[in-house]
């Protein structure tokens, strides 16, 4: 299949072409989501393309993305928890503590699930080429990248 660049490949910020790294575009940026299932490999992979690359803003566009998600994630994990330690304070004062801990625990997982969700379709958008902007985040990493 011909490429529908010319010679010297995509143009900044289009996908396509290789990154730093060696990688392709789309790849690259897919990994800055998927690799966050293996460690916070995403966020090292993100932080790594947003220092090396300097043309390929498509690949820039999802690692800055990626990195406003993992702040996302980590700002929504800390309102839960401190939701959670008041609403067990106030049921552990009636002695259902219990059910603040199912509370707790059912809305981490449904929390945990959205997260992965997003994840995979904000991953699987990259390696198909597009510059998926996520509600909210998607805008500010687009502002970041596109100035």
């Amino acid at each position: 299949m011909a490429s529908p660049y010319p010679e010297g490949g995509p143009p900044a910020g289009a996908p396509g072409g290789k990154t730093q790294l060696g990688l392709e575009s789309n790849l690259g940026a897919a990994l800055c989501y998927l690799a966050n299932f293996i460690c916070c490999l995403g966020l090292v992979l993100a932080i790594v393309f947003l220092v090396t690359e300097k043309e390929n803003r498509f690949v820039k566009f999802h690692a800055v993305q990626s990195l406003f998600l993992v702040a996302t994630q980590i700002a929504v994990g800390i309102v839960v928890e401190i939701l959670g330690l008041i609403v067990s304070i106030v049921l552990g004062m009636v002695h259902l503590g219990w059910v603040a801990w199912l509370l707790l625990f059912c809305l981490r997982i449904v929390l945990f699930l959205i997260f992965c969700a997003i994840w995979i379709i904000a991953g699987v958008k990259a390696y198909g080429g597009q510059s998926y902007k996520l509600p909210l985040i998607g805008e500010f990493a687009w502002k970041t990248v596109y100035k």
